[in-house]
Parts: structure tokens; C-alpha cells; sequence
């Protein structure tokens, strides 16, 4: 397999090779100042032709309320199933008969919760920690993570994501928090992307939504980040695309898939 990575115009140059797109949702269809119809207009064109796009998000969204903000941001519905690291979240939790949970991330991330067995409380009462986003205020984060290590906290990360620039703001994710936690000796567990859960998740998505398997090679991973959106692609099985004019990602030469990049989504 070539290792190099190939510059295309548009998607409509390799379309034809893949029956499922992966797409990524911040970065792609919209970076929360603005929508790119363009990048809508090429997942419908992409369908049209008989494929199907799994939207595959790092948002603490649940998938069904994920589904309605892209909507209300004006982001067509040309995809045909969208799975998010809240899902995954949502399914560990569930699995758990009760938890008591210590939350790390903005009050709005608590809609996560919705419907689950679970109670919110202090670090130091908490059965394990799940950080869906950076704090407000990091002012006693080191302390709360110490507190959190030594009482034996699994750390639930639903997006490893750590800074992103968009236009003069820098933002902070919860991938920040799970490496401080890393560094203390912590034991954290990614429910997004790269890590294999959602994908496994998202592939299961497009299986049943075109009744039969779908091969590694069939699918293609799109996204703007090398390290969360390329990488776990690639990591999985399938070819990839990079968006945007960001550092370039180094295709590990033992993988399958090719790699593409592309300044934006277009056809």
C-alpha cells in the first residue's frame, strides 16, 4: 500500500470505491460560527449514489439530542444515522445497575445523565469520575483529580479531544483532563473518537442500515483532526480524509487504508 497521502478536489474523485461514510460533525459540517452547506451538499451526493454516512461525534450530546441541534443550526439532514461518545458513555453506564458519579464538565454535559441509574455527587463520595468537557473554572482540578486517583476513579472520557482554534477562540475539551489524569497514574477510558468503541458502534450503525456487512475497506473515516478523526479511521480498518488546512497526519505504513486531504468538504 502506498504510504503517501493524495490531495483530491472533491469527494466525487473516490466516491466511487466506498459504501459507507464516517463523517465528523465539528470541523466538517460546521465549527459553531457557521455551517458549510457545501460539506451537507456533499454527503447528499454521496447517498444519492447508494452510500451511506454515519455522523460519528465527540459530542456529550446523546445522539437523538444531537440530532436536533444540528437541525436547529441549520445543518441539513444528509446523513442517515449519527452515533456520539455520549452514546457509548450512556451504554457503559447502563450497564451498571447503580453509580454514584462525579461529573467534570460544563452543567449543560448533564443532559448525558437523562434517564440513567445514576446519582451525581462529590469526588470524594463518587464511585468514578466522567469528565465530558474542561471545567468553567480549573482552579481546584489538580486537587479534585488527586482525590479522584486516590479513591481508585476510573475516568469516563467522552471526547479526548484536548484544544481547538476557531477564528480568535481557543477552546479546551475534556482530552485536557483525562491527560492530567493520566499523568497522575489515573486509569481513563475514551468513549470517542479514536478510540475503537464508537467506531465499532458506527460501523454496526451502517451494517444494519444497508442489511448486510460492511467490509473495512468499503468505509471511509472524514474528519479535521489527524489525531482523533484520521487516526482512528485509519486504526480501524478503513482509508480516511482530512479536512482543512491543519498539520498533515503521517499514515502509519502497517495500516490499510489510504489516506486523502482535502481543504474542505466539497463533491
Amino acid at each position: 500500500m502506498d504510504d503517501a497521502v493524495e490531495a483530491i478536489a472533491g469527494l466525487s474523485r473516490i466516491a466511487d470505491a466506498y459504501a459507507v461514510l464516517l463523517c465528523d460533525v465539528f470541523g466538517v459540517l460546521h465549527d459553531a460560527t457557521q455551517v458549510y452547506p457545501a460539506a451537507a451538499a456533499a454527503l447528499g451526493a454521496f447517498r444519492a449514489g447508494g452510500g451511506t454516512v454515519v455522523l460519528v461525534s465527540n459530542s456529550a450530546e446523546p445522539g437523538l439530542r444531537l440530532t436536533k441541534t444540528l437541525q436547529a443550526r441549520g445543518v441539513p439532514r444528509e446523513y442517515d444515522d449519527l452515533v456520539t461518545s455520549a452514546d457509548i458513555a450512556r451504554a457503559l453506564l447502563g450497564e451498571q445497575a447503580s453509580v454514584w458519579i462525579y461529573h467534570i464538565g460544563p452543567a449543560r454535559d448533564r443532559v448525558l445523565f437523562d434517564g440513567l441509574s445514576v446519582e451525581l455527587t462529590g469526588v470524594e463520595a463518587a464511585d468514578l469520575t466522567v469528565c465530558t468537557g474542561y471545567p468553567d473554572s480549573d482552579d481546584n482540578l489538580d486537587a479534585i483529580l488527586g482525590q479522584a486517583y486516590r479513591r481508585g476513579h476510573l475516568l469516563l472520557c467522552t471526547n479526548p479531544d484536548t484544544i481547538a482554534i476557531v477564528g480568535e477562540m481557543r477552546l479546551r475539551f475534556a482530552g485536557l483532563v483525562a491527560e492530567r489524569y493520566r499523568a497522575l497514574g489515573g486509569i481513563v477510558v475514551e468513549t470517542g473518537k479514536p478510540g475503537a468503541l464508537i467506531y465499532r458502534q458506527a460501523l454496526e450503525r451502517a451494517t444494519r442500515l444497508r442489511g448486510r456487512p460492511v467490509a473495512p475497506e468499503e468505509v471511509l473515516g472524514i474528519g479535521d483532526t489527524g489525531a482523533l478523526d484520521v487516526a482512528g479511521a485509519l486504526r480501524a480498518g478503513f482509508s480516511a480524509v482530512q479536512i482543512g488546512a491543519g498539520d498533515p497526519y503521517s499514515r502509519p505504513p502497517d495500516l490499510p487504508g489510504r489516506l486523502h486531504r482535502m481543504p474542505a468538504l466539497v463533491w
